[in-house]
């Protein structure tokens, strides 16, 4: 994960600088603030999900670590910690590693039907309706 990154990270600052140093150079750093809490966040809500949702977190904290300290020592730290949890987990049993991964998608099926139930009882989500009737929920 370290090298994936810091690779794009570098890319990403090499292209950072030069728009710095172009006509427009003023922009550079709001823009760079807004992208980075969007990829941010963006990341945060994907990591549950099946795909890149670390690789966003840490992009999103590498591009905010083009203007922020802090943003620099958590993207260091976090990956560091990345890589120490993912290393131990590989050496565990494989059973282990499947109850685990198991438990943790059965948590995450159990949080996004309680906000699935939760929006539909407060009247945001009435195309589900009928499907509830037939299940015998109420609101």
């Amino acid at each position: 994960m370290r090298q994936m990154v810091y690779r794009r990270v570098d890319r990403i600052a090499y292209t950072h600088m030069r728009a710095k140093d172009g006509r427009h150079g003023y922009l550079v750093r709001p823009l760079t603030l807004v992208i980075g809490w969007s990829v941010l966040i963006i990341g945060l809500i994907t990591i549950p999900l099946p795909g890149q949702g670390w690789l966003t977190t840490f992009l999103g904290v590498g591009i905010l670590s083009l203007e922020q300290r802090w943003a620099r020592r958590v993207l260091r730290a976090g990956v560091h910690q990345y890589d120490r949890f993912y290393f131990w987990f590989k050496r565990q049993p494989r059973r282990f590693r499947i109850s685990v991964v198991s438990v943790l998608v059965l948590i995450i099926w159990a949080v996004f039907m309680f906000v699935v139930w939760g929006a539909w009882k407060m009247g945001s989500l009435d195309f589900l309706t009928p499907y509830a009737q037939r299940l015998g929920l109420v609101r």
